[in-house]
């Protein structure tokens, strides 16, 4: 299993893009919206690295929710080629999307 999957959020961990790509941010926040409608969430970090990321309530018992951050990339960009990647390992701010 992939330490992404592990970790609640899904994404490949290139820290390149190819030449030709073009790369943008990604809306963890949006993401949230997205893939937890009408839920309320909020995205947080809860570990500070790239995966610490997660979809949150502030209602318990309600388990905090895990991003697909490439999911996000394809509905953010409109691509169904876009996928996720990141800078840094510890930066949950590194995040982007390659389409």
């Amino acid at each position: 299993m992939a330490a992404g999957a592990l970790l609640g959020i899904t994404g490949a961990v290139a820290s390149t893009s190819p030449a030709s790509a073009a790369t943008g941010s990604v809306s963890m926040q949006a993401a949230c919206d997205n893939q937890y409608p009408g839920q309320g969430r909020v995205a947080r970090i809860r570990t500070w690295n790239a995966f610490g990321w997660k979809c949150v309530t502030g209602v318990v018992p309600v388990a905090d929710g895990p991003i697909d951050v490439s999911r996000q990339c394809r509905t953010q960009y409109r691509n169904p080629s876009a996928y996720s990647a990141y800078r840094n390992y510890s930066d949950p701010y590194s995040w982007y999307c390659v389409f």
